[in-house]
């Protein structure tokens, strides 16, 4: 078998589409504990089945009362109420309170019947049983009504939304304890080549470790998906398919290494066996070797093998793929604008995602090689180098964008 070069290559933002176009949203569904749900995807609207609060609540430390009782109340001129009891949080008051009584209550607890009002703690004075109100309130004041946060029937979460703490928050409220969310795609990860060992084994001479499976691994973690490690295949066509065979499974398919021109980079027969090749080649730098294709029905990814392209493509093409799939909204990386350090030059013809840190203001560059994962380690994150750009002197303002 012979080298194959990639004589033709597509526009990254081709590629984008492409790729975007063939991420159907997952429909699994599962239900998992309320305390398990963040960052899910809620696959139902969630009702509310009772109001919240479940009663009306003092809002404040102070006293229950009723508030024609407190109507020109001053510091100069209190109005004198007796002290029928007390109610804390969690209790239901033993008594109502009537003309001229007040209840002493705690914020949270369950107003007494007849009283309307809760006057602040700060605003009265206390002698024995009696209460001197020092200042007047009106009726509703201080007080948490029921059904004030939500209401019996009322939708609290809809389908599709994201959970975070303040949506599980809303659920616990009305005693939810499971939800049903979408399934994370499951993505089959293979690191090929025979130099590949995995970390903690010993390495024979001419083997490296794989970096690649941890890479993608957190990558595919941290944006809505489930990663499947497979164990390693000879680099054999027939070796590689039975990988496939048994990676199709998954939602998602992602080979690193095979897809670049060597002899030995069989991703092309793989998928000449057992699906369709879709495009093969982009214009990025690093990243070009890269495969998109379908094993069946299977979504497969075809990554280069060195580590820096690797994980750049990650990044610029399976995440937003991933997302879809996982129905999370498109990423959003934070950006910073700042001065170019030093100047930089681009390979003619090909968009670049040349690797920066951020020193004092300044975008200092950190690209090194495709196979130097260090490219990306001791980077905050990269600029965006347009084909057309072949130089970019220092000074220029760039935009970063963080990983």
């Amino acid at each position: 078998m012979t080298m194959r070069p990639i004589t033709s290559t597509i526009a990254f933002a081709s590629a984008l589409e492409i790729v975007l176009d063939a991420a159907t949203p997952i429909a699994r569904t599962e239900t998992i504990p309320l305390v398990d749900a963040d960052g899910r995807v809620l696959a139902g609207d969630v009702i509310a089945t009772e109001d919240v609060p479940p009663f009306n609540r003092a809002a404040m430390d102070g006293y229950a009362v009723i508030a024609g009782d407190t109507a020109g109340a001053s510091a100069a001129a209190p109005r004198l109420l007796r002290c029928v009891g007390h109610v804390f949080s969690g209790h239901v008051p033993a008594r109502g309170v009537g003309a001229a009584e007040c209840m002493e209550i705690a914020t949270g607890a369950p107003m007494p019947p007849g009283a309307d009002a809760v006057v602040m703690v700060e605003e009265t004075a206390r002698d024995g049983e009696m209460v001197r109100i020092l200042t007047p309130v009106s009726a509703g004041q201080n007080i948490g009504r029921r059904g004030a946060d939500l209401t019996a029937g009322e939708l609290i979460v809809a389908a599709n939304e994201v959970l975070n703490p303040s949506r599980i928050g809303a659920l616990a409220a009305t005693g939810v304890t499971r939800v049903d969310v979408f399934a994370k795609p499951t993505v089959a990860l293979l690191s090929t080549g025979d130099e590949i060992v995995q970390p903690g084994e010993r390495l024979a001479p001419g083997q490296i470790y794989d970096i690649n499976r941890f890479t993608l691994e957190t990558i595919i973690s941290r944006h809505g998906g489930r990663a499947m490690p497979m164990p390693a295949a000879h680099d054999t066509i027939d070796a590689l398919v039975d990988r496939l065979d048994a990676a199709r499974v998954n939602d998602i398919v992602v080979f690193s290494g095979g897809s670049s021109v060597g002899e030995r980079d069989l991703l092309l027969d793989v998928i000449a066996r057992r699906g369709e090749l879709i495009f093969r080649g982009i214009a990025v730098k690093p990243g070009k070797p890269t495969i998109f294709a379908r094993a069946g029905t299977t979504p497969f990814f075809g990554m280069p093998g060195y580590p820096a392209s690797c994980l750049s493509n990650a990044y610029m093409l399976l995440v937003p793929f991933l997302r879809k799939m996982a129905r999370l909204p498109p990423w959003e990386p934070r950006t910073i604008d700042v001065p170019l350090a030093r100047r930089i030059t681009s390979a003619a013809g090909r968009h670049q995602f040349y690797t920066v840190r951020v020193v004092s203001g300044r975008a200092e560059p950190a690209f090194k090689a495709s196979g130097d994962i260090t490219s990306m380690a001791r980077a905050d994150g990269y600029i965006e180098i347009p084909a057309e750009t072949e130089a970019i002197e220092a000074g220029t303002l760039v935009r970063v964008t963080y990983f």
